[in-house]
């Protein structure tokens, strides 16, 4: 009943509800995420996975900074969410995926403190506050769950189900349509990236410069 709900609600004409039933479920996910590995994980246990240290120098080329984040982010989080959202599995768009896995890796992140830059000791318990509302991570996670919301409705191919190999062609690349809303959408998921960078280039000159 629940999955059945939520399946719907991801796949529903309008944007607004669908993005609100993604960004629940991403909640979810990051809550879970973050509590776990607070819980149960040592400090950096992770970060080995997580980025290599910035080539630039923030604190004498923010602006080159700033520019090749927003530049990597909408080539990689915005070109792996276009391309998964050719494609789904039943009703749901595989674009989901993408921004839902990052939010866990994400939280895990943040309860292990396994980030590329970072403070020894500086782990960050659960739904920190402080955090929610200052780290760049937070509106580049949100401009990406707003992109997959945008295509959600715009696979070219379907699986019946995940078991299934057959791919059905059921649109052309041509037949898609984005309503008003929903290109209004994706220039907020843009201008979310462009702050996400901003924040994150002033974030890393702060660090470079302890």
């Amino acid at each position: 009943m629940v999955w059945s709900f939520f399946s719907r609600a991801l796949a529903h004409r309008s944007a607004l509800v669908r993005l609100t039933t993604a960004a629940v479920v991403g909640l979810v996910v990051f809550t879970a995420a973050w509590t776990i590995a607070y819980a149960i994980l040592p400090e950096g246990a992770t970060r080995f996975t997580l980025g290599l240290l910035p080539a630039l120098d923030a604190r004498a080329n923010g602006a080159n900074v700033a520019t090749t984040l927003f530049v990597w982010n909408v080539g990689f989080g915005f070109g792996v969410i276009g391309l998964a959202s050719l494609y789904s599995v039943g009703p749901i768009s595989l674009a989901y995926l993408a921004p839902w896995t990052w939010l866990v890796r994400f939280g895990v992140a943040l309860g292990t403190n396994s980030f590329a830059l970072f403070v020894p000791g500086a782990r960050v318990p659960p739904l920190d506050l402080r955090v929610i509302f200052s780290h760049a991570g937070i509106p580049e996670l949100i401009a990406y769950i707003v992109l997959a919301t945008v295509l959600a409705n715009a696979s070219l191919w379907r699986q019946r189900r995940i078991s299934d190999r057959h791919l059905v062609r059921i649109r052309r690349l041509r037949d898609i349509r984005l309503t008003r809303l929903e290109l209004s959408l994706v220039c907020v998921a843009f201008a979310l990236l462009a702050g996400a960078a901003l924040i994150e280039t002033s974030q890393i000159a702060s660090l470079q410069s302890l």
